[in-house]
């Protein structure tokens, strides 16, 4: 089954490191399909989140149905800010978009302290994603991104 991976915290904590290791993607602004070469297989990867960089929903819409149709696709990797914007995607927005396409298994990691900025209020988090039935994985974000990387792909196995 594809995954729909969320890298989840706050502007600066590492999100787009984390994913940059988990991806092999090549800047933290990327956003597009990652190939492996020796098997075909893809990543469909958005490092920088919605709430940095805007996504509308019909682009987020078409990118999901892009991966669910792509049998050699083995998922979408996102990084996403527990803000709670009004012109932007929310993060419920997005998990409520994977759900209802049905065909993504849901997995959600959230950095805490971060690198940078702060640790993320995770009872908020965890508060805002309990209607959506997700469970929320911490990942230390004082550990390199490798490590945490390591953590994302032995539970998801999104990388092989």
């Amino acid at each position: 089954m594809q995954k729909f991976i969320a890298v989840i915290g706050n502007r600066n904590s590492g999100k787009s490191t984390v994913i940059r290791s988990l991806t092999g993607c090549p800047n933290s602004a990327f956003r597009g399909e990652v190939k492996d070469i020796t098997t075909g297989e893809s990543i469909h990867v958005i490092c920088s989140s919605p709430q940095e960089r805007p996504l509308t929903l019909q682009e987020l819409r078409r990118i999901l149905k892009a991966c669910a149709a792509n049998r050699k696709c083995r998922g979408l990797v996102m990084a996403i800010q527990p803000t709670s914007p009004t012109k932007r995607l929310s993060m419920e927005t997005i998990f409520q978009e994977v759900a209802s396409l049905g065909s993504l298994q849901s997995h959600a990691f959230m950095l805490a302290p971060g690198r940078v900025g702060g640790s993320p209020n995770t009872a908020a988090i965890v508060t805002r994603l309990k209607p959506l039935k997700l469970k929320l994985i911490t990942l230390d974000g004082g550990r390199f991104a490798m490590l945490n990387a390591q953590v994302i792909n032995k539970r998801t196995h999104i990388a092989g």
